[in-house]
């Protein structure tokens, strides 16, 4: 009888973490592989080019310097399966040095483009949403700057994944009408108060994007997840930054009194807001879940859309006192199951305003045949909200 001789394997199960993200994924290598090897291996698995990787590992951490592409796993110390290696995607650069620091814990790592859940909304935040803006955060690593979008009337921006694919809407509070950097040309003058609608200071529609999220209990109107951030990129207009028309942007307007150098009218900075991070603080404003529709109301017949979908908007924009419900800002697409359609409500930001003079023409779904028939939730939340008002009115009597 020949016996059989057991050989150890040749590949190592091993792990690495993203040191911004904190979360472990296993990957399987040889164990004669360097570490240019195991960056390919990491960037099949998460789209991340080698050339931005830092990786990391035992007493190299304590002086932090990064792996040689160069070296074995056995020159780093590596010999057995389960152990991790730290991963850290670097921004800027385009090629690596075994001298560089640990960039992710350097003053020097957010200077340019960064992204972070507000504290006072982190604990509110769903737990996809925070994965969702650690997703925006690694793209700005990798120089994936954000789109700016030619609708609308506040600076808006479209971010990505690591795969370019779009992931989040992300409005800046300063950008919004009337407020101090926006890129339209809607600029309060000196003296005035300005409102693009009587009720929201301009500054504070991304406050209220967030609380139409928070007040869409349990999802039942579909509302898409928003967040508060902090955002720092070049790209966002800061002193009328964004002046050309192609960009939608306005050509002339009080803001560009306030440029520092001439620009090419591409809407690039100035190179000295470029080139120092105490030029380009962060911008809060409102991160929403990007929303893959097939179209908007504007291009569909009112008779194509159910009872049942029609009502879940009304009910929310009552709720909210939403001044700004137009077919523009319903978003359709089909369900696979049924292939029914669905609306998806976005643009809340002149609800929950300090004045309620809301008219007939702030909410399209007002004159649709679908308000003459009663389903079950419309007709519950109809008598609630009638006898609600009937209680105010007899206690003002």
């Amino acid at each position: 009888m020949q016996l059989g001789v057991a050989r150890s394997s040749p590949d190592l199960q091993l792990y690495f973490r993203d040191v911004r993200q904190g979360k472990k994924r296993p990957i399987t290598v040889r164990s004669w592989s360097t570490i240019l090897d195991v960056k390919k291996v990491i960037q099949k698995k998460i789209h991340v080019p080698v050339q931005s990787q830092h990786l990391y590992f035992g007493p190299l951490l304590t002086s932090g310097k990064t792996l040689p592409n160069q070296r074995s796993l056995h020159d780093a110390g590596i010999y057995r399966s389960g152990e991790t290696i730290l991963l850290d995607v670097k921004a800027g650069s385009t090629a690596l040095s075994s001298s560089s620091s640990l960039s992710a814990f350097s003053p020097r790592y957010r200077a340019s483009s960064d992204i972070d859940i507000s504290s006072s909304v982190i604990d509110s935040t769903p737990r996809p949403l925070r994965s969702l803006v650690q997703e925006a955060r690694r793209a700005l690593s990798l120089n994936l700057k954000p789109e700016f979008i030619l609708d609308g009337s506040g600076g808006t921006y479209f971010l990505h994944n690591s795969r370019k694919a779009k992931i989040a809407v992300f409005k800046a509070s300063d950008e919004e009408p009337y407020a101090e950097n926006n890129p339209r040309g809607y600029i309060q003058q000196p003296g005035q108060d300005m409102f693009l609608r009587e009720g929201v200071i301009p500054g504070e529609a991304c406050i209220r994007e967030v609380a139409a999220f928070m007040l869409d209990h349990g999802g039942f109107s579909g509302v898409p997840m928003t967040t508060l951030v902090e955002c720092r990129h070049p790209t966002f207009n800061v002193n009328g930054s964004r002046l050309s028309l192609a960009e939608g942007g306005a050509s002339i307007g009080a803001h560009s009194l306030c440029l520092t150098s001439s620009h090419t009218g591409g809407g690039l900075l100035s190179s000295s807001l470029s080139s120092s991070s105490s030029m380009m603080p962060k911008k809060v404003g409102s991160f929403q879940e990007f929303v893959r529709t097939d179209c908007c109301a504007d291009d569909i017949s009112p008779s194509k859309l159910s009872v049942e979908e029609v009502h879940k908007i009304a009910i929310l924009d009552i709720r909210l006192m939403n001044a700004d419900r137009n077919s523009a800002n319903l978003l359709c697409r089909r369900r696979k199951a049924d292939n029914s359609i669905e609306l998806v409500p976005i643009d809340h930001g002149f609800c929950l305003r300090s004045v309620a003079d809301t008219s007939w023409m702030d909410w399209c779904w007002l004159d649709w045949p679908h308000l003459k028939q009663v389903s079950f939730f419309f007709g519950l939340f109809l008598f609630y909200f009638y006898d609600v008002y009937a209680c105010t009115a007899i206690c003002y009597v």
